[in-house]
């Protein structure tokens, strides 16, 4: 196996979603990158909160305590909290507003060797923080046939590329050697990962991805993996 990162998906090890004790819970597993979702208050608060109902955008950050539609962690208290720590955050921006609420944060706290985004990220094609960009992959059927899968790889290649992201993030199903292959030709000019989500409980079933040679894989328990 190459070198490889574990990713902690939300709510790991059985603990709430967009939670400190969710990102506690991944560091001490072992994930080297804690996974949360980012929406933003009306006041342009970086919230940790994942559905599109109630509409954390419709209140300000006071108003959405005081309305008691639950725990909303601020991205800032937990980044500080990692700061002194190896680990890296995958950020997925459920809205833009999110990114526009997330760049003061990590501005703030000097914390951009900490961070990836996932998501809501194409308007971040070639931007300043592009290279900060793993670019969802839309599902790649299983039924596929080779010579589809492998021009429609080649494509999403180019555009990754093109658009100065730094790696794809595909679901498990979707990923295939020829992604990982491709992936690794324009690593000559172009630095470009391969992460894959959301693995179930499955020691041999991991251990083939990582010997095809992904980057990262997300786990919802992470312990079943452990490096640290």
């Amino acid at each position: 196996m190459q070198n490889y990162r574990i990713i902690a998906h939300t709510g790991c090890e059985g603990t709430p979603y967009n939670s400190i004790a969710s990102c506690e819970a991944g560091y001490k597993a072992g994930a080297e990158i804690l996974e949360v979702d980012v929406r933003s208050t009306k006041d342009g608060v970086a919230a940790l909160y994942h559905d599109d109902e109630p509409d954390v955008g419709a209140y300000t950050y006071d108003e959405w305590i005081a309305a008691g539609n639950g725990t909303a962690v601020k991205l800032e208290e937990v980044l500080m909290l990692f700061q002194a720590r190896e680990a890296a955050f995958n950020l997925d921006l459920k809205t833009k507003d999110a990114y526009r609420a997330t760049v003061p944060v990590v501005n703030k706290l000097n914390a951009w060797h900490q961070v990836y985004f996932t998501g809501v990220t194409d308007h971040l094609a070639g931007s300043e923080h592009a290279k900060h960009v793993v670019w969802n992959l839309p599902h790649l059927s299983m039924e596929m046939a080779d010579d589809k899968y492998e021009a429609e790889v080649s494509r999403y290649c180019e555009e990754a590329v093109k658009s100065g992201f730094t790696g794809m993030n595909a679901h498990y199903v979707s990923c295939r050697a020829s992604l990982i292959r491709q992936a690794r030709q324009h690593r000559r000019q172009h630095r470009l990962m391969v992460w894959i989500y959301t693995l179930p409980d499955d020691t041999e079933l991991i251990a083939g991805y990582l010997d095809m040679g992904v980057d990262a894989v997300s786990l919802l328990n992470p312990s079943v993996w452990s490096k640290r």
